[in-house]
């Protein structure tokens, strides 16, 4: 019924397995592997607080740490190595979004099959 394709804020088309960087509107703290989570039917890294602004990288950067979030691949970076985003917009509303959109998944308010 839907063709869904993602892009960063850049215009650049993200696939399957990709890497995007995460930012906060102040830095890029986290960055996340594009992955489908079959149990909950939903795109990582986008069905939570990242869909606010995300570029596309070759890789995660020295100095990030995996993070313990087992259903799909996250890294932050710590304090002293955080990057900033000279171009982002502050979303002061930033954890309450992600607290939102995990209580959607919870309640299955979407889902996407993957053919």
């Amino acid at each position: 019924m839907f063709t869904l394709t993602l892009h960063d804020r850049k215009g650049i088309q993200l696939n399957e397995g990709d890497i995007v960087k995460i930012s906060d509107g102040r830095n890029f703290n986290f960055y996340a592997e594009v992955k489908y989570l079959e149990p909950e039917m939903v795109i990582a890294p986008f069905h939570t607080f990242s869909y606010h602004s995300f570029v596309k990288v070759d890789s995660v950067p020295d100095g990030a740490l995996k993070s313990t979030e087992e259903r799909y691949g996250i890294w932050y970076l710590p304090d002293e190595v955080k990057e900033t985003d000279e171009d982002g917009d502050e979303f002061k509303d930033y954890l309450m979004s992600w607290r939102h959109c995990e209580s959607a998944i919870e309640r299955r308010s979407w889902r996407i099959t993957k053919n």
